[in-house]
């Protein structure tokens, strides 16, 4: 089935805050027939740079400040005003489905077509919905954030032949029937920014959501949040579009490809595409860890401890996210978040 699949979004001051809104929507571009933003009054040169991008369609919108502190209320009435262009555009569509990312989100290309596959299979099971997983960078494109205050998954597509709408801080939706869960990730890259435009842009949130006698309450508690913010390795090749931000940070985008890495479980449990993938010349199976010489036996990656092993070489890899909603890792991540663990990138194909 070939449905007709859109984007959208919201923005708003996108290079005062540094957002990587032109790779998000960039991301969005390339798995949609056209995006829809929603862009708040701006100076700082957002509407000029949007304006050298080709297949968005921009409607301007003056941001209502007195709404500043009512719980974030603001940005999904912006993200509806986007939402009801491609409605009113495309609504009658058969078949038709939108895509919403975020100004600092970014789906990779190597999941493009698995998204969309994923839609149509939500489409032909009466889903209005598609639920997404997430990977939260954290001051680093190679760390992720992994406690309960990090959402593990969020709707970001929908049927347009149905009544979901964004709601609250515009970080969900509401108004839908029925779920199809995808393990496609969002890349969410909202806190890996130049750090002065990060503080002012944390600032800015607070100040669209609480009340302004209290944010130096809220403040503090951000600010005590984030310090005890827990965080794994992750070493993966970034979307293409994040390339140029990402060495522009100071952070390589190329990969470091390990001359031998040993794997310690059962080579039948995974695939043999999946395990191509690993950044080494030579990936070597063993069933103990004696068949590896003493002096490299740290670096093994044991895929199925032990009692011993577990005490002589922990890991930290969880089983999910600490959030009470996450699922388990999916096989890819799981394995993808275990060679980090070791300094072992896992290569997106």
């Amino acid at each position: 089935m070939k449905l007709n699949i859109y984007g959208f979004s919201f923005l708003k001051d996108g290079i005062r805050f540094d957002y990587p809104f032109v790779e998000a929507f960039s991301s969005l571009l390339g798995l949609t027939k056209k995006v829809y933003i929603a862009l708040g009054q701006n100076d700082d040169g957002t509407a000029e740079r949007l304006a050298q991008m080709e297949g968005l369609d921009i409607t301007p919108t003056i941001w209502d400040m007195e709404r500043m502190g009512d719980g974030g209320l603001i940005f999904s009435e912006q993200t509806n005003i986007a939402l009801g262009k491609v409605r009113e555009n495309h609504g009658k569509e058969e078949d038709a489905w939108a895509i919403y990312l975020q100004s600092d989100e970014v789906i990779h290309e190597k999941d493009y077509e698995r998204l969309r596959n994923d839609i149509a299979k939500a489409n032909e099971e009466g889903c209005d919905a598609v639920r997404l997983r997430y990977f939260h960078f954290w001051k680093s494109h190679y760390q992720i954030a992994t406690n309960k205050r990090w959402y593990p998954c969020e709707i970001r597509a929908i049927k347009l032949n149905s009544s979901v709408v964004n709601h609250g801080d515009a970080q969900g939706f509401r108004g839908f029937t029925k779920v199809y869960d995808s393990d496609v990730y969002v890349h969410h890259y909202g806190h890996v920014r130049d750090e002065e435009k990060k503080k002012e842009k944390q600032k800015f949130l607070i100040r669209s959501i609480r009340a302004s006698e209290k944010f130096n309450k809220y403040m503090k508690r951000e600010q005590k949040a984030f310090s005890e913010t827990k965080t794994l390795p992750l070493l993966i090749e970034h979307p293409q579009v994040m390339k140029e931000r990402i060495e522009r940070m100071g952070e390589s985008f190329s990969i470091e490809v390990k001359p031998v890495v040993h794997l310690a479980g059962r080579e039948s449990d995974f695939d043999p595409s999946l395990i191509g993938r690993i950044a080494a010349e030579k990936v070597i199976w063993i069933s103990h860890l004696k068949e590896v010489p003493k002096t490299d036996r740290s670096q093994a990656v044991i895929l199925e401890p032990r009692f011993m092993e577990r005490i002589l070489y922990p890991s930290r890899v969880p089983p999910a996210m600490e959030s009470p909603l996450a699922r388990p890792w999916d096989r890819e991540t799981w394995l993808a978040l275990k060679l980090s663990e070791k300094g072992i990138f896992l290569k997106s194909n």
